[in-house]
């Protein structure tokens, strides 16, 4: 087990022994709360961009969604006349300059997130740990009128017009704590600021009761298994029949999310699972060289440019539906938005 593993048993389970950081607990929640009254009592001094900037982040380490959130939002736009342009940070990678994404990129230059984002929306990306520096760059070599960040909410260099926070519909919140008792990044309290709070949920038990504040229900569909080269589908009732041996892989935020996906599209009992950090660089070696392997379509953009023998690979494309009670509602807020900027 990985030191990620045992923070996230700590967090998310019946194991606190993060609670011998409490010590540092005062200190830790003075500096985010200083960082981000700065932020509020000085918007001036952080980047203000000409067209509408939405935030797709969350306040709690692991993944909640963010992902599909940004694909659904993109396509939601594109089809009512927005041309969306997405940034990120580019995790994993040291860049000196922003760099434009698209479907050949390698991931292992920009990340495997923008990789997979540029595939599914055919939208602009940028990647740069300055989101500032993404947009100009946006702004100056592409025609987008909304931008979408990728993750960056607690990024207080970016003002941002709508926040959406995701929380994770199974895990919650966890314990609540900030890190690194806990994988709060921020306090609960944050969720009273943003413009909505997103769940992702795809048949799994909702226990987001700790929250004060109603939470908007995305649900997560999929109708085939893709092959990792991309030219092959495999619907679920000839993947999951029961003389098929399945080995799991997976190197994302919460990798159990995956496991409870697939058994609910009627995988019975995989015969590996292997776990990986999140945003895991592969190998040859991690792929077993035979069997029927899955793996998740983050995994895929990078295992892509391996050399692997293994032809039965094949990763799980998911899409989400945006709720109705969000959709009525962003737009509104988004024209307001528009009108604004063209009179400032």
């Amino acid at each position: 087990m990985n030191v990620e593993s045992l923070f996230l048993r700590a967090w998310y389970g019946s194991c606190p022994w993060t609670k011998v950081f409490s010590p540092f607990m005062p200190f830790i929640k003075n500096a985010i709360q200083k960082k981000r009254a700065a932020f509020l009592a000085n918007p001036n001094q952080s980047y203000t961009a000409p067209i509408p900037v939405v935030i797709v982040g969350n306040i709690s380490v692991g993944g909640t969604g963010k992902s599909p959130m940004v694909v659904a939002l993109c396509k939601f736009l594109i089809g009512h006349g927005f041309k969306p342009g997405i940034i990120s940070r580019g995790h994993g990678v040291k860049l000196i300059n922003p760099i434009a994404v698209n479907s050949d990129s390698l991931a292992s230059q920009v990340g495997d997130e923008p990789v997979m984002l540029a595939r599914r929306t055919q939208c602009p990306v940028v990647v740069f740990p300055q989101r500032a520096e993404a947009i100009k760059q946006l702004l100056a070599t592409t025609d987008v009128d909304v931008i979408v960040c990728d993750d960056g909410m607690q990024h207080y260099g970016l003002n941002r017009d709508i926040e959406i926070a995701m929380v994770d519909a199974q895990r919650g919140l966890g314990n609540g704590q900030l890190l690194p008792v806990g994988p709060l990044r921020e306090p609960i309290s944050r969720l009273d600021s943003v413009d909505y709070v997103m769940s992702v949920t795809d048949g799994m038990t909702q226990i987001l009761s700790d929250l004060n504040r109603a939470v908007l229900i995305a649900s997560l569909s999929s109708s085939n298994l893709v092959s990792l080269d991309g030219k092959r589908e495999l619907s679920f009732i000839d993947a999951f029949r029961e003389d098929q041996d399945w080995h799991i892989m997976a190197g994302i935020g919460n990798p159990d999310r995956f496991l409870v996906t697939l058994k609910a599209l009627g995988l019975n009992k995989p015969k590996s699972v292997c776990w990986f950090g999140d945003h895991h660089n592969y190998i040859e070696n991690d792929i077993p060289e035979h069997g029927r392997v899955i793996m998740t379509e983050k995994d895929a953009v990078k295992c892509q440019a391996l050399a692997i023998k293994n032809l039965d690979i094949w990763y799980l494309p998911v899409s989400l539906a945006l709720p109705e009670a969000f959709t009525a509602t962003f737009l509104q807020k988004l024209q307001h938005i528009n009108n604004e900027k063209r009179h400032e």
